[in-house]
């Protein structure tokens, strides 16, 4: 039990992280605007982190494999993070930054999108490494 809170916390404060950074870029250099767009890519992808665990959850599946299988993918995906954290950590918020910046200065909608899908995809890498 405490593991699995543990795990969560990580998990969370790591997604916060990248959160904040953007949303502290935008607010920087004027396009608060788009903020709009980070906080429905939170949304969307926590909902969709909290719909797989409760889909999992009711099928309550107790085989080794399909156990052993999903352990794997949370491996795979832990993995990754290391493996990027430990190459952008030091750059992190720069690397963050030109992200949302290619993104931003895009025209009309695509640059909600792009941001939204980015955070989108950061956040929901986070959860689903916690599941």
């Amino acid at each position: 039990m405490l593991s699995a809170f543990l795990i969560s916390l990580r998990e969370g404060v790591e997604a916060a992280l990248v959160v904040g950074i953007i949303l502290v870029y935008l607010s920087r250099t004027g396009r608060s605007q788009l903020a709009r767009f980070v906080w429905s890519g939170v949304a969307v992808a926590g909902a969709l982190s909290l719909a797989v665990a409760i889909a999992l959850e009711r099928w309550q599946i107790n085989q080794d494999g399909f156990e052993g299988l999903l352990l794997l993918l949370a491996a795979v995906f832990v993995i990754s993070m290391i493996v990027w954290m430990n190459r952008v950590a030091r750059h992190l918020r720069k690397h963050i930054e030109q992200k949302i910046e290619d993104y931003a200065v895009r025209a009309g909608s695509a640059a909600g999108w792009g941001i939204f899908l980015f955070v989108f995809l950061m956040v929901v890498r986070e959860g689903v490494s916690w599941r």
